[in-house]
């Protein structure tokens, strides 16, 4: 099912130190028709980002220098006002449980899949709209899961 008009105009920041996979992944969604998307190689950023340019989804890896993904998470979580969506990134599948408990709305592990890594975007950004905050997202998501 294509994604609505609404769904495609989302801000969604990628946070990934490797530029290929920051590079990959904007081409998949921009490709799908997401007009808003962004990227930074650098974790330390992303809170005033965030601040700055109010994003629905943050898509984000875990195994990065200087800050991990777990970390970015513990930031945002202080930033005030609408929490943006945690799409979580990583190699290593067993930090799936780990970054779903820390608040993210969503995980994939590396290698992607792009076809999933895009219908699971559509998935948390339509039913982002209707939620407060990104537990309500991560619970609603979860639920759809099962």
């Amino acid at each position: 099912m294509p994604a609505s008009i609404d769904v495609l105009r989302a801000r969604i920041l990628i946070v990934d130190d490797e530029q290929a996979n920051r590079r990959l992944l904007e081409y998949a969604l921009r490709r799908a028709g997401y007009a808003g998307v962004e990227s930074t190689s650098e974790p330390l950023e992303v809170c005033a980002l965030h601040r700055q340019n109010h994003y629905d989804l943050i898509i984000l890896d875990i195994q990065m220098p200087q800050m991990n993904g777990f970390q970015v998470m513990e930031a945002l979580a202080g930033v005030p006002g609408e929490r943006a969506a945690i799409f979580v990134l990583s190699a290593d599948p067993a930090q799936m449980v780990r970054a779903l408990e820390a608040g993210a709305a969503g995980f994939l592990s590396k290698p992607l899949v792009l076809a999933e890594l895009v219908l699971r975007v559509q998935g948390m950004l339509e039913k982002a709209p209707a939620c407060q905050n990104a537990a309500e997202v991560r619970l609603s998501y979860a639920a759809s899961m099962t």
